[in-house]
Parts: C-alpha cells; structure tokens; sequence
C-alpha cells in the first residue's frame, strides 16, 4: 500500500514509549532570542497550552519510534529539521533554518525565535523543540495559527517521513480510523452506502453481519437513520451514525422497490470486511482476494470449504488464486493464506535493525486443497503481502505463478497508534521468499509471463514452457545480482514488465495450465529450480 500495507503491530504502547521519550526530553534546555519581538503585541505563554501538551505527546511518540524501530539508524539533525520546514506548506511566509547549533524561525523574514539544537539522537529533545517552534510561529502566523492540530501533524510528519523511504507515513485521525476499520473492523451493522442525486442505496452487505441478518438487501434505500433523515446529512455523518460501540442499536428506515419504508432496529458488532471471492468454472475454483485484513485467512478457509461441497466443487481440476490489484495488508493474514496451502518449508523471513524485526515463518503440516494443483495470478499492482503469498507458493513449488512481475515492495511496516489517534507507519524489515532473495524492488517473477507486447493468443503464451525455453537459472543470477546492481534489476523487471492487457488473458493461460497435467507439473518444478539456484 502509494502501496499502502500494515504488517507489524507496535509492541510498546505509545503511552510507554510516551513516558521514556518525556524522560529523556528533561535534559533539553530550549533559549530563545527574543530580539526584536513587540512582547506587548504578541504575549508568550508561561506555560503550554492543552493542545500544545497533546502535541508534544504526539511528536514525542512519533520521533520515539522512529528512533527505535526504523529499519536504519537516523539522524534527527535532519529529520527534525524537515518536518519542521514542513510548516512552510501551511504558510509560505514561516522559514527554518539551521545554523551551527541552534534553530532560528523567521515569520515574514523577521526572526521570531532562536532555540539550541538537541543532539542527533536525541528524539524527544527534538519533539519538544518541534513543539516550541510551532507554538512561537503560531503567534505571528495568523495563518499558522488557524491551522487545525491535525493539518500541522500531518506536515510535519509528511517533513520527517520524506527522510525515511517510500513507505514510511503518517495517516491523520480521519484516514487513520478508515484504514482502522479495514484492517481490523469497526463496531457497526455491515453495510456500504451509494449515494446518488440524493438517493442513498445500502450496497455491499457484509456476510452475516447484522445488516444482513436483519433483512436488509443490496439495493434498499435508506431514508433515515434514528429517525433522522439521511437528506439531510453529509456522506460521513451517514458512516458515523452507522458505526458505533459494539453492544449498541442503531434504527434504520429503509424501502425496497418503492415500498413502504420500515424501521429496522439492528445491534452493532465488530463489522471486518470481507476481501474474499470464490466461484467455480469448468470445475477450476477461482479465488480472489482484494486485500488481506483480520479475517482474509479464515474467510478464505471457509470459502474453499463451502466451495469444494457446493456443485461442482467435489471434481475440481485445480484452484487459481487472483492477487491481481491486491496492494497488500496484515502480514500475519499473508502468511496464514500461504500456510493454508503449503505442507512443509518456510513461508518468509524478515530481516532489519530492531530485533523483533527478524523472523521466520514455517508452514505447518496442512493443505486444504489437499494437493490441488494450483495457479497464482499476479500483476503490476500486486504488492507486499500479495507478493509474499505468490512468492512463497511459487518458490515452494505449489503453486505456478502467470501475469506480470508484481510491484516490488518488500518490506515490512510497523504501526503506531499516537495519541491523537492518528497512525505512523514505519518500515522496520525487509522480507526474504523461501528462495532466499528479496521482494524490495525486485517483486514475483511469473513462470507464464502475458504481459510482452503482441503476446495476446494463450497457447502460443505457453511455448516457451512446453518448448523448455524457460530461463530459470538466468532469473535466479540476475536475483542474486540485484540486490546491488541496477543492471541486474532491469534486466529482471523487464523480463516479463507489466502492461495493461486483457484480464481474461490471464484467465485463459492459467485455465490451460491447469488442463495440462504434464505441463503444469513443469511450471510448478520451475519455481523448484529457482529455489535450489538460489540457495
């Protein structure tokens, strides 16, 4: 997940982490030079304000962790300084600039305030500076000063995290508490809401959820929520309503075809979206997965159980699981959907600074296609821990992999919840596949490649393999090189680069595939081959 994916729980509250960064902030003697400065028009404060207080906590916790878990050892001489040069996104007239030891704010080109430097590592030093220097612009920027808290965390972090890599972020309290309840649910009753030309529809009804077992369909109009119009309010206030603690009642007035409105008292519960699909076809199951949150392993168990009882499920030939467009997600869930399938052998590993960020990840003794042949779908946009999925079940030759060399993000991000209940997202490992190489940058390489220009007939896609002109050792040497040479990572990216193209294609190829026992069992002993080249 930008790619976003959330992968590690914080092990340490922000509270903890809170308290020891405040601690250490203690030794920090902060001067200013008050040069200049009408002190009749514009008042210091003796002591900081409540939002003030927050904010030091929330910079506090920020920088902590960052300092803590960070995949590479940082220096806040830097960090420190761009997010607070972040302000100048708010107003153009506040200027940082860092001189030797100390930190100097100019508001208008005037200096408003000059602060000694903490040390490089010295974090919680540099939150409580973050937050003099925002207090002090703030009194001589009429613009700063009516910028919401959350408007000025997100720069400043935006300032911090710019430092950092690609993946490294803050999330604000409103996007923090979306991404929140994708990941891991929200009290509520189970519903998406369509909004148009001032009609509401209820859409997407989550499985045995409380809106679907108290009757509610896709395409009922909703007209009122506890006996408040819905007309009359925004598309958040409509969420809002709807979401709440788990235990507690909401009232719904809904019509289906133009009926008569009925009111509907439902109970709240914790509400997880479901992000699996499963069909069948010519007696192949197809699994799609758009993410993996909390419950994407055990919806998925569920699902191919169901399926493999349902018609047609008892004489399947073969599954393939679509991560085409997956951006990724709990990387707890990755693993738990690969282990589903695999028997025996490790799933992943992690390495980085902190040590709870190396890990190793075996399968246990299971498979619930009991041997299934099976075939990944994978494309530009599959990433992170789609990539893992499709690695390990390629690597471990359970799986054939057909599409396009996936996105390439390989590692792996921490979350922290703050104190304003905004998120930071840090990259704290690097994730190895079963083969031992790594994802960052290089992504999933398909046995069956459908993205080269002109390549649009499924047979003809599926010479190269039936031919024996597949070029596992070359993939695996240009593996092994890219770690450190640029060269080595095109050639591999542009081996099989990924283009839009006729997503039935890659159906097609897989369907094929599949027919084909002999040829299957090539592709799947391919991915063997990479594994045992690379190690």
């Amino acid at each position: 997940m930008a790619k976003s994916d959330r992968t590690v729980p914080s092990r340490v509250s922000p509270f903890q982490t809170l308290t020891r960064a405040l601690r250490r902030s203690a030794r920090l003697a902060i001067s200013a030079s008050l040069a200049g400065l009408a002190l009749t028009t514009h008042p210091l404060v003796a002591m900081p304000s409540e939002a003030a207080t927050v904010s030091e906590q929330v910079f506090a916790v920020g920088f902590n962790k960052i300092a803590d878990v960070y995949l590479e050892a940082v220096s806040f001489d830097r960090l420190g300084v761009d997010g607070l040069k972040g302000l100048t996104a708010i107003d153009p007239a506040v200027k940082i600039e860092r001189a030797n030891t100390t930190v100097r704010l100019y508001v208008s080109g005037a200096l408003a305030a000059e602060y000694g430097a903490p040390t490089a590592s010295d974090s919680a030093g540099w939150a409580m500076l973050t937050t003099r220097v925002i207090d002090r612009a703030r009194l001589y920027s009429p613009t700063l000063a009516q910028a919401a808290p959350e408007r000025i965390y997100q720069v400043v972090f935006d300032g911090v995290t710019a430092d950092l890599d690609g993946y490294s972020r803050y999330s604000g309290l409103q996007r923090a508490t979306s991404e929140r309840a994708q990941r891991e649910g929200y009290g509520g009753i189970g519903v998406s809401l369509d909004i148009y030309s001032g009609r509401v529809t209820v859409r997407d009804i989550v499985p045995r959820s409380p809106a679907d077992r108290a009757g509610l369909r896709d395409g009922d109009q909703l007209f009122a929520i506890d006996n408040e119009l819905t007309a009359r309010m925004s598309e958040s206030d409509m969420r809002d309503r709807l979401r709440g603690p788990t235990g507690t009642q909401v009232t719904v007035t809904v019509a289906r075809d133009g009926g008569t409105p009925r009111r509907l008292p439902i109970r709240r519960e914790r509400v997880v979206p479901n992000t699996v699909s499963v069909s069948v076809a010519d007696h192949i199951g197809l699994l799609k997965l758009e993410r993996f949150n909390a419950t994407t392993a055990s919806n998925l168990r569920d699902s191919v159980a169901a399926m493999r009882q349902g018609p047609g499920g008892r004489n399947l030939r073969g599954l393939i699981l679509d991560l085409r467009g997956n951006p990724g997600g709990l990387l707890d869930q990755a693993v738990a959907v690969a282990d589903l399938f695999i028997r025996r052998g490790r799933i992943l590993s992690t390495e980085g600074r902190h040590p709870d960020s190396r890990q190793r990840f075996d399968a246990a003794p299971d498979d619930i296609a009991d041997g299934l042949p099976m075939v990944v779908l994978v494309d530009g946009r599959s990433a992170s821990s789609a990539e893992v999925v499709a690695a390990a079940l390629q690597d471990t030759g359970r799986a054939a992999v057909v599409g396009a060399s996936s996105y390439g993000k390989g590692s792996v991000q921490t979350v922290t919840r703050l104190p304003n209940d905004g998120e930071l997202f840090l990259t704290w490992s690097r994730i190895h596949t079963p083969a031992g190489y790594t994802l960052h940058r290089q992504g999933v390489q398909p046995t069956v490649c459908t993205s080269r220009p002109g390549q649009t007939d499924p047979a003809a896609l599926l010479t190269e393999l039936r031919d024996g002109r597949n070029r596992p050792s070359q993939i695996a040497n240009w593996r092994i090189k890219a770690v450190d040479d640029e060269q080595a990572l095109t050639r591999l990216r542009e081996s099989c680069p990924w283009k839009e193209h006729e997503p039935d294609l890659d159906l097609k190829v897989a369907k094929r595939l599949l027919g084909e026992t002999a040829l299957y069992q090539r592709a799947a002993a391919l991915a063997v081959v990479n594994t045992v080249a690379e190690r």
